[in-house]
């Protein structure tokens, strides 16, 4: 929780840093392209935009593009088995008169873009991100740190994501095991993974696809998550007024513990179903097999609950999940295709003036 309180307050005060006015064609600086061998992809302290594209050969390419003094406070280099991309920001940002001028709308993270094809299986580990970023299908482990960001993820092997602050994520698919924490009042939409394990603190909302394994929650507040289905061990564990809706599944076992005025819906079967609730809160399974278990002030119903609406809003944040990705993609791609021409056509008047001056010699000579 610690390293999340970090974030929040990193993002909130960094954030102040974006609040300025559009760059000047004329400020725009792009750096050659760099190649590294294969290997971990490591972005750290990063303020801006990223996009990680998936090639075909082994090796990584880094293309850097941003406004003068934002480029600054880039580095880019190698770190033994890898590509390491760090920000380097004034410590001032940890001012805290600066937080409350936090304002992610007015923020400008298209004054830094770091554009990085990968092999597929890399590794890609994201931390203290402030801003954009899109991850393509890289088949690969992803860590992902950040604060009040718009990230779109594509399919990966497996996902350590922290989302402190506001913003929102979005991933197609974990193929392994998905680590969810969420400080604040983020979203994080995910696709089917294998398991799940989910602390939420605050007011974060998650939306998930098929769980084919089993399924932890922690909420502290007034969060909600949200699941197609589940299949495996489901253990809730709910302080406050925080939601969990599971639409169909197996449950094998189920138990959830309540304390405040939490609620507890569940579409599928529960084995051997152990509930414990103090406060308002409430448990409405459709169905249980073997020994049901009840303790405390649980109101616990046993029948058919509105399955349709979780279904349908599952399905909802599911379409609206895929869609963002594929628009962000595209529109980042277009960007990434006009910062080259821009870049070649730089090029090629550099290019024309050099020539200009080389006839002037060859005038002086003659």
């Amino acid at each position: 929780m610690k390293d999340q309180t970090k974030s929040l307050l990193l993002g909130a005060a960094v954030a102040a840093v974006l609040i300025l006015p559009a760059a000047a064609a004329e400020d725009w600086v792009t750096w050659p392209q760099k190649t590294f061998s294969g290997g971990t992809l490591k972005v750290d302290d990063f303020v801006g935009t990223l996009q990680v594209n998936v090639g075909n050969n082994g090796n990584m390419k880094v293309d850097v593009s941003g406004t003068r003094e934002r480029i600054k406070q880039i580095e880019v280099h190698s770190s033994g088995n890898g590509v390491t991309i760090e920000g380097q920001n004034d410590e001032s940002v940890w001012d805290w008169h600066n937080w409350l001028n936090f304002d992610y709308s007015k923020s400008r993270p298209d004054q830094l873009v770091v554009k990085v094809t990968v092999p597929k299986g890399t590794e890609v580990r994201i931390d203290d991100l402030v801003g954009k970023a899109v991850v393509g299908d890289t088949y690969g482990p992803l860590h992902l740190e950040a604060s009040a960001t718009q990230a779109k993820i594509g399919r990966v092997s497996s996902a350590n994501v922290s989302l402190a602050g506001t913003g929102r994520i979005d991933i197609v698919e974990v193929k392994g095991p998905l680590d969810l924490d969420i400080a604040g009042s983020g979203k994080v939409n995910v696709g089917p993974t294998q398991s799940v394990k989910a602390d939420i603190a605050g007011a974060g909302d998650t939306a998930l696809g098929p769980i084919a394994g089993g399924l932890k929650v922690d909420i502290a507040g007034s969060g909600d998550i949200s699941s197609s289905r589940v299949n495996g061990p489901v253990k809730v564990d709910i302080a406050g007024s925080g939601s969990v809706n599971i639409a169909d599944g197996l449950a094998n076992p189920l138990r959830v513990d309540i304390m405040g005025s939490g609620n507890f819906t569940f579409g599928g079967l529960a084995i051997d179903p152990k509930i414990s609730s103090f406060g308002s809160g409430s448990v409405k399974i459709k169905a249980y097999k073997g020994k049901m278990s009840s303790d405390g002030m649980a109101s616990v119903d046993v029948g058919a609950p509105d399955i349709a609406r979780i279904n349908a809003e599952t399905a909802k944040a599911m379409a609206r999940a895929s869609a963002d990705i594929a628009k962000a993609t595209a529109k980042a791609n277009a960007a990434a295709a006009k910062a080259s021409a821009a870049a070649a056509k730089a090029a090629a008047k550099a290019g024309s003036h050099r020539g200009d001056d080389n006839d002037d010699d060859d005038n002086d000579d003659r």
